[in-house]
This record gives C-alpha cells, sequence and structure tokens, in this order.
C-alpha cells in the first residue's frame, strides 16, 4: 500500500517530463528573455528589465491589436457559440440519422488554413471577387466595398471566415455533451407538458453549462491566438488596422527583429489565456457550489 504513491507518480513522470521541456520551459524561457534587448543577427542579450513592456504600454499598434483581439473574442462568442447550439440540437434531435450534415459542418476545418485564407481572399477581392459581383448582380452596387482593403472592415471579414471554419467544430462538441443527457430526462419534461423551448432552456441548457463553458474558454483562446487566417489574407493590414497580438509579435520577431519586444508580447498573450482560464476555473467552481 506505501509503494502506491511511489508507483503513481512513476508513471505519470514520463508524461510530465515531455510536458515541462515542450510546454513549461519554453514559457518560462520566453518570459525571461522578454526582460531582454536582443535580436537574431546579434544575439548578445542585453538587460532591459521592464522596458519591453514599457514600450508595449506606449506602442499604438499594440493597442490597435489588443482591441482587435477584444473584437475578435466578443464576435466569435456572439456568433459561433449561439450557431454551434443552434446546429448541435437541430442535428442531435430530428437530424439524428443525418450524418453527411455533420461532415458537411465540420468540414470547413479539415480544408487547410493557407487555403481558406487564398480561397476567401479572392472571394473578397474588390475587382474580380464573388462578393461584389453577387452584391452588383442584386442590384445593390452602392454596398460594394474594398472589403480586406478597408480598415474598418479587414478584421469583421476575417472573423467572418474564422466562424465560418470553427463553427462547426465547436458543433460537434456541443452535440456530444447533448447526447450525454439521459433520453429520460426528456421524456419526463414531455410528461410535464413541457415544449421545445421550455425543454431546451429549462433542461437542455443547464445540463450543458460546463460544456458550453468549455467551449467557451476555447473560442476565447483561440481568438487569443488566432495568427494564421490574418497572416494570409492581410498580414495585418492596411495599415495594422487587422493587426493582432500574434501577428504583431511574428512580425517584431520576424521582420524588424526585435526578439525580445516579440518575446514581452508573447507573455502578454500569455497573461490574456492564463486570465481567460481562470475567469473559467471561477465560473466552473462556481457552478459546482450551486449544484
Amino acid at each position: 500500500m506505501r509503494d502506491r504513491p511511489l508507483t503513481a507518480w512513476l508513471m505519470v513522470l514520463p508524461a510530465a517530463a515531455v510536458f515541462a521541456f515542450y510546454i513549461t520551459y519554453p514559457l518560462v524561457h520566453t518570459v525571461v528573455l522578454s526582460a531582454y534587448s536582443w535580436s537574431a543577427l546579434n544575439p548578445v542579450r542585453t538587460w532591459k528589465g521592464l522596458g519591453n513592456y514599457a514600450d508595449l504600454m506606449q506602442d499604438p499598434v499594440l493597442l490597435t491589436a489588443l482591441k482587435n483581439n477584444a473584437l475578435w473574442i466578443l464576435l466569435s462568442l456572439a456568433i459561433q457559440l449561439p450557431l454551434a447550439m443552434l446546429l448541435a440540437v437541430g442535428i442531435g434531435s430530428s437530424l439524428r440519422r443525418h450524418r453527411v450534415l455533420r461532415t458537411v459542418f465540420f468540414s470547413p476545418l479539415i480544408v487547410p488554413a493557407v487555403a481558406v485564407g487564398l480561397i476567401w481572399t479572392l472571394f473578397y477581392d474588390p475587382n474580380f471577387g464573388a462578393l461584389n459581383a453577387l452584391i452588383e448582380q442584386l442590384g445593390l452596387e452602392n454596398l460594394t466595398a474594398g472589403w480586406l482593403g478597408d480598415p474598418q472592415l479587414a478584421t469583421p471579414c476575417i472573423i467572418t471566415v474564422s466562424c465560418w471554419r470553427y463553427t462547426g467544430f465547436h458543433m460537434m462538441i456541443l452535440l456530444a455533451g447533448l447526447q450525454a443527457i439521459p433520453e429520460e430526462i426528456y421524456e419526463a419534461a414531455r410528461i410535464d407538458g413541457a415544449g421545445a423551448w421550455r425543454t431546451f432552456w429549462h433542461v437542455t441548457l443547464p445540463l450543458m453549462k460546463r460544456i458550453v463553458l468549455v467551449d467557451a474558454l476555447l473560442i476565447t483562446v483561440g481568438s487569443v491566438k488566432i495568427f494564421d487566417l490574418i497572416w494570409v489574407m492581410t498580414g495585418g493590414g492596411p495599415n495594422h488596422a487587422s493587426e493582432v497580438l500574434a501577428t504583431y509579435m511574428y512580425r517584431s520577431a520576424f521582420s524588424d527583429d526585435r526578439m525580445g519586444y516579440a518575446a514581452a508580447i508573447a507573455t502578454v498573450m500569455l497573461a490574456l489565456t492564463m486570465l481567460a482560464t481562470i475567469i473559467y476555473v471561477r465560473l466552473t467552481g462556481r457552478e459546482e457550489a450551486a449544484g
């Protein structure tokens, strides 16, 4: 009996070692590097302390990136989560046998992000893109725009693409939660005379709160670290209008050769991700206490 804790630790040790080497060490090392000023061409590090963070506080591009990340979080939660729930409820109930629909909704995630970005860039093209052509065919020429070239529209356009790509993934997560709810609960609700809306609001949603919170956390973290679609479609432009933390970090590191500054941006991303995780843990803790 006394050897059981030691055996458990020995079984966990390989996974813990891999986690420490590939996750914990890079995170800590990035935070340490953010206190230095250095570049790839001149790897001699100069101690800067909190100087990089002081520069970040005065950087207007960082403020734009933070605003865009906040917009990504808000719009992604407002669009992806309700739409994914609607699709999950539809497929999980009356369309239970329609597995083809699950494949159709999930398939955008399978397509590589670079291919998705290039296809949608062509779709948004103001000269020969399908979107402006469709608007003109409908007789709404006044609504045509430059889309990705418009500083006001670039970020919402890319968020639309992201929602199209990831909603099916979140649908599958919520669908798994829906299928875990016992059918007897729904039968009891029907016997009590509850309609479809009341059943969803008073039965399905309360039992799905934990899954919804997990999915909301995934959407939030994904919105903080979004990079690929933005870099392919606009590169953070025009004039940094669609810049987010990840693209600005990449630009600072590999275009401007400011490795310490990029590490500071990465640390800010880490802090935001940890903040979202802490909020999730607090909410689930309150849920358990209420239960």
